[in-house]
């Protein structure tokens, strides 16, 4: 059984008040200004507390789009003391909070029929020094998408947009501003490190991301469990 496109009918989007998620829902709203938005602030849904999911979902669901763009990160060595404290923060918010919104979805509204995108990272595929907790959270996202992507075919589609590192948004900022006296380079060593990987030879844009996040979300219908990266082909 093949599934048809989904309707535009409300849109959840989490993380929708910064960054790409910010972003991501100004352009939807301009193509679909008839469509109902739920963008929850972090003092209403907080994505590491289960109860909160649920009542989210059950008190503005269902939703017929969904996007997931909260995300932490936090930089550390592996041999740091409190490194279990930080890959579970990372685990709780990058990885868990997407699987138990998808999953209290279902289980609230078994008969409707969604589409939802998480913001991942080609962080997941690229391992980083000093990014242990990051890496591994959205390695585990995009399994958690292919995973439920399996599961709950025909009737819903899941993906992931797996961006490199994105202009104009607070993790980029603390990324600038932490990594050079992180690994102990200068500003400039640290920005020509980046570029030498990045076979564009820049960042990728607030609109190129929310685009690709509107695209991949609205169809076409045979797409799910797909990982599309969006990082200037960096391998």
């Amino acid at each position: 059984m093949e599934s048809d496109p989904i309707e535009p009918e409300d849109f959840l989007i989490v993380g929708g008040h910064s960054g790409i998620g910010k972003r991501t829902v100004a352009y939807l709203r301009g193509m679909y200004p008839n469509a109902e938005f739920c963008v929850p602030k972090r003092d209403i849904l907080d994505v590491r507390s289960h109860v909160e999911i649920q009542a989210c979902v059950g008190r503005e669901g269902p939703f017929s789009h969904i996007v997931y763009s909260a995300g932490i990160n936090e930089l550390a060595w592996v041999d740091k003391a409190d490194l279990d404290v930080v890959l579970y923060d990372a685990m709780e918010v990058n990885c868990f909070g997407f699987a138990v919104l998808i999953g209290e979805h279902v289980r609230q509204f078994p008969a409707h029929r969604f589409s939802a995108v998480a913001v991942s990272s080609d962080a997941g595929q690229v391992p980083m020094r000093g990014s242990l907790a990051y890496c591994v959270s959205k390695a585990a996202l995009d399994m958690a998408v292919r995973q439920m992507a399996r599961e709950l075919a025909p009737e819903c589609r899941i993906n992931a947009v797996a961006p490199g590192i994105v202009d104009g948004t607070d993790m980029t900022k603390y990324i600038d501003e932490t990594i050079p006296d992180f690994r102990g380079w200068t500003p400039e060593q640290a920005l020509d490190y980046e570029r030498q990987g990045i076979p564009t030879g820049r960042r990728a844009t607030l609109d190129e991301v929310a685009k690709t996040i509107a695209w991949v979300l609205m169809g076409p219908g045979q797409m799910t469990g797909a990982i599309i990266d969006i990082n200037g082909g960096r391998r």
